[in-house]
């Protein structure tokens, strides 16, 4: 993913979000169901899956990798590619020794992740590893054997990532699992604080929701693609072109009116294809 800034929690309090689907008779109306949301567990875990095979190629979330990509950003670790460079692996640490209730077997990198946060912050170099030697190894074996560390990586990504993004679909009025993958993906990727290229950006730029979701959903996705291939910062500009077929992939699924996201389901991302039963 393509976090350019030190991340902030940001996310505002969820405004009241919706509107009626109403079919007719001649004495009555009434409301007709919604496809679920992303509240729905179940689709939560459609839509992680479909971003994971955006961003790893597989629909399993990568709790234990970590590998040095050479991208500017350090070490780039677990289920959301959280990195020494961006605040957010220092929060999971952090988070998981909370939950550990005192020392882990990474607790000995809180130290040098905090140097290299604060300089990264400070918009020194936030590529540094120096302390870090080891890392991948520890934490890749802890993931696989404590759960406390996965249970970490899913409460900050909850925190970072999914909470604030479903704000801004209620804010935005999109009730469907597609709909609010689409922002979910959209967060992920560019960020949900007040960048120029951020998901709220995007989504003012949209405009207010009409009543037609599928449509509205279109004119999001023109707007992020456009900010795909013409970013407001040049760093991002690369990697963003590459990340173009998320979003055909997304207007596939539209056009396939699978907006509740239900298994069994299909796509294809850049040519491969995967489906979940």
């Amino acid at each position: 993913m393509n976090r350019r800034f030190f991340l902030s929690l940001t996310a505002g309090a969820a405004g009241a979000a919706g509107w009626a689907v109403l079919s007719g008779c001649s004495s009555a109306t009434a409301a007709a169901p919604r496809p679920p949301g992303l509240a729905d567990p179940a689709r939560k875990h459609v839509a992680e899956a479909i971003i994971s095979s955006f961003e790893n190629s597989t629909t399993e979330l990568p709790y234990a990798a970590a590998q040095r990509l050479g991208d500017g950003r350090g070490i780039t670790a677990g289920r959301a590619g959280f990195t020494s460079g961006t605040h957010d692996l220092l929060l999971v640490v952090r988070r998981y020794e909370q939950a550990a209730g005192g020392s882990t077997p990474l607790t000995k990198y809180v130290r040098p992740l905090t140097r290299i946060d604060v300089q990264a912050a400070e918009g020194g170099d936030k590529e540094s590893t120096r302390g870090l030697d080891g890392f991948e190894d520890a934490w890749a074996q802890t993931s696989r054997t404590d759960p406390r560390l996965n249970q970490a990586q899913d409460a900050v990504y909850d925190d970072l990532y999914f909470r604030p993004s479903m704000d801004q679909a209620a804010r935005a009025g999109v009730t469907t699992a597609l709909g609010q993958l689409a922002l979910l993906d959209t967060g992920v990727q560019h960020g949900v604080s007040t960048g120029p290229d951020d998901l709220p950006a995007l989504i003012t730029e949209t405009g207010p929701p009409s009543g037609d979701e599928p449509g509205w959903l279109r004119r999001f996705l023109d707007i992020r693609r456009e900010h795909l291939e013409n970013p407001a910062y040049e760093e991002t500009a690369e990697v963003w072109r590459e990340s173009l077929p998320r979003v055909d992939t997304l207007e596939t699924l539209i056009d396939q009116q699978r907006l509740d996201l239900a298994t069994p389901l299909e796509w294809t991302f850049a040519g491969d294809r995967f489906s979940l039963a």
